[in-house]
């Protein structure tokens, strides 16, 4: 901690020590870093960041958080870090307003629409989270063309990878040192999303890499479920590799815990010697998860497996394996995210009240005659499931009842839990009510939506005008079948574009960049790039690095699903990037869709059929799992495959939207994503069969 007779050391200064940045869920993790010696603290509002199951803190009392910590020399870095539907662009742009009123260091961001608030606060440092995926020197250069002080960079990049990307002037890098991993390259997984509506990319992803899964119907155990990170020990080589900023990952850990990894990492800057994993093992028994210093010497093998088992504590209870980070017992001081339920069956009815928030609910239910004893479900049990299952990220920490024995019939029981889930809802939505101040005119003009652009014409059921291929499938697919909106094609290489050109003859050639790029794949990309551009070729662009990249090759731009679009300031800022036409979300709900939609100021592409890339990761798992079937106990069924030598799943069954009839949504181009298709020519001819109902993916339910 800083001596608050000084002014705080600013992190770019080159003698300065790396700055160390805590997590801080709630205000008892706050308090935990900033005595243990933090220089600085990231943290979310109650909406709108990367962590939506943490505490957070209060717009009401956040600028008193702020003035906390920097009475403390501490600095304040706030998380905007999600994707951002059209109906929260004035929340977003009230957040951010409330961060300039409470002097705030810095925010990070993930969705393009907050860059063009740039402008409005030279005051506030403009960060790029680990969700814009930054992997590599281009990636960083485009950050800063964007405006960008400081860039999170991917957790996957080795030491020589971290310095080349530390070597761009002008932005500097922070990298995670300690604390959970994912599977998927940050920023790049849908498998939350796909499961049930809560997205990663939204803050409410459920961990379901961390599960049990079988590979063709044969345990595996837990294949991808990452080991925890650890460098404590490594922390000369991350300095030697121009990092300025050294973060902890943990908003949803203890106070206790981020008091003993800011500790372990302030005695490691001042100089003591970390020998090994092993002095960080305390760390590991919070979620019973073996240590790694991850990627930094190129290892891609071992990262995943068993948990070995947490350390016990007084009164724990069951642990889910869809709340991975949540410790063993639930912390009772997090008034936040617990839950209290009074279940009495002595009356007529079943009575029910449910506490959470500082909001009561009280409801009744019918009893009903139970006339198979042996289905029938006690209410002692439903207590039991209910502290082993996190409701909507909340736990319940206290259940009581009259009759433990009373038996629900099974219906009964499931709208039971179902109810208490609504009203943990509903009460966290009171509490989260939108912010309701008079925005500067200059932020009422950014966020004031415009006209949509009349190229989007066609609704969801009408027939698609695009393929997405495969480079492999490309030529075969264009004997036969010639969309008339043109081809988007992956796995495009300068050797093989012309043939694929010449294929398409008249139809447009859309050549897809990838949306994870690392630093020994620039050369190759920009040797495509000239190609492109001598041959006149749109580019897709789905990454920061590869706009950048392309931009300077002078090709014309479109947008993919790498650059998603769920509002139309973002298709706004896209097109002052160069770029003529947005892909919108495909993760997006139908509401969410139909608003984007009606003031999308550009040509936008809506994918309508496919295959998405659920999970894209640099981890090398056993060779004899690729093109073999992952399942869960969920009955979610992916089979991984190498493209541009990452391993990357995608869902055995496609999702179909082609006979949503929707005149609220449209758009210029509707894409069928053949891309892992066992059959491209049959899928893109099959029109969806009227009688039966295809999965939508969230088409159906609200992306949370």
């Amino acid at each position: 901690m800083q001596d608050t007779d000084q002014p705080p050391t600013e992190p770019g200064d080159s003698h300065a020590l790396p700055e160390l940045l805590a997590p801080a869920g709630d205000q008892a993790a706050l308090d935990a870093a900033i005595r243990a010696g933090a220089d600085a603290v990231y943290l979310g509002m109650t909406d709108m960041n990367a962590r939506q199951k943490a505490t957070n803190f209060r717009p009401e009392t956040f600028a008193d958080v702020v003035q906390q910590a920097h009475q403390h020399g501490v600095r304040v870095y706030l998380t905007l870090n999600t994707d951002i539907a059209e109906a929260q662009l004035p929340q977003a742009a009230r957040l951010l307003e409330l961060a300039h009123q409470a002097q705030v260091d810095g925010v990070l961001i993930r969705d393009p629409a907050l860059l063009a608030f740039r402008p409005l606060y030279p005051q506030i440092e403009f960060h790029f989270s680990t969700q814009t995926c930054i992997a590599n020197s281009a990636d960083v250069a485009a950050a800063g063309d964007l405006g960008a002080d400081r860039v999170v960079l991917a957790r996957e990049l080795t030491l020589d990878e971290i310095a080349a990307a530390s070597g761009v002037p002008g932005v500097q890098t922070e990298v995670f040192v300690q604390g959970a991993l994912c599977f998927c390259v940050s920023g790049r997984c849908l498998l939350s999303s796909w499961v049930g509506g809560r997205s990663g990319n939204r803050g409410a992803c459920t961990s379901p890499c961390r599960v049990p899964w079988t590979v063709d119907q044969q345990p595996a155990g837990t294949p991808l479920s990452m080991r925890d990170l650890s460098t404590a020990h490594r922390l000369a080589d991350l300095r030697a590799a121009g990092v300025k900023a050294l973060k902890i990952e943990g908003r949803l850990k203890t106070a206790d815990w981020v008091s003993q990894a800011v500790e372990l990492y302030r005695r490691a800057l001042a100089g003591e010697t970390i020998p090994d994993l092993e002095t960080a093992s305390p760390l590991a028994s919070y979620t019973g998860r073996r240590l790694t210093d991850g990627f930094l010497d190129g290892q891609r093998t071992q990262l995943t497996g068993l948990a070995e088992g947490r350390t016990s504590r007084p009164g724990a209870m069951p642990r889910t394996p869809r709340d991975p980070e949540s410790p063993t017992a639930p912390d009772t001081r997090d008034a936040q995210s617990i839950y209290e339920l009074e279940i009495t069956t002595g009356g007529d009815r079943v009575r029910i009240v449910c506490v959470c928030r500082e909001q009561e609910f009280e409801w009744s239910i019918p009893k009903t005659v139970v006339k198979r004893a042996y289905k029938a479900i006690s209410v002692g049990a439903v207590l039991q499931y209910l502290q082993a299952e996190p409701a909507r990220g909340h736990r319940l920490v206290r259940g009581t009842t009259d009759d433990p024995d009373f038996l629900l019939v099974p219906r009964a029981s499931n709208k039971l839990i179902h109810h208490i889930s609504t009203v943990i809802h509903q009460a966290v939505k009171k509490q989260n009510a939108p912010l309701d101040f008079e925005l500067p005119e200059a932020v009422r003009v950014i966020i004031a939506p415009g006209d949509p652009d009349p190229a989007n014409r066609r609704m969801p059921n009408d027939p698609p005008d695009r393929a997405r291929l495969h480079a492999d499938d490309a030529l075969m697919f264009l004997d036969s079948i010639r969309p008339d909106g043109g081809v988007i094609v992956e796995g495009v290489t300068a050797d093989n574009l012309r043939p694929i050109h010449k294929a398409c003859r008249r139809i447009p050639l859309v050549v897809a960049l990838p949306n994870v790029i690392f630093e020994d794949q620039l050369d190759q990309v920009d040797t495509l790039l000239q190609a492109c551009r001598k041959l006149r070729t749109v580019v897709e662009v789905n990454s920061w690095g590869g706009w950048r990249m392309a931009r300077a090759a002078g090709v014309r731009l479109e947008s993919g699903l790498g650059l998603p679009v769920l509002n139309s300031l973002a298709a706004r800022t896209l097109a002052h990037c160069g770029i003529q036409c947005v892909t919108l979300s495909i993760e997006a709900g139908r509401k969410q869709l139909e608003q984007v939609s009606a003031v999308c100021p550009v040509s936008c592409s809506l994918t309508v059929f496919g295959r998405p890339p659920l999970m894209t990761s640099r981890v090398e798992l056993p060779p004899d799992y690729l093109g073999h079937l992952f399942a869960d106990r969920r009955d979610v069924h992916m089979i991984p495959r190498r493209e541009n030598g990452l391993w990357v799943f995608r869902p055995q069954t496609p999702f179909d939207l082609r006979g949503a009839r929707n005149s609220r949504l449209l758009a210029r181009h509707l894409v069928v994503d053949l891309i892992g298709s066992p059959d491209p020519i049959a899928e893109w001819s099959q029109p969806p069969l009227p009688n039966q109902r295809p999965f939508r993916f969230n088409y159906d339910r609200t992306l949370a």
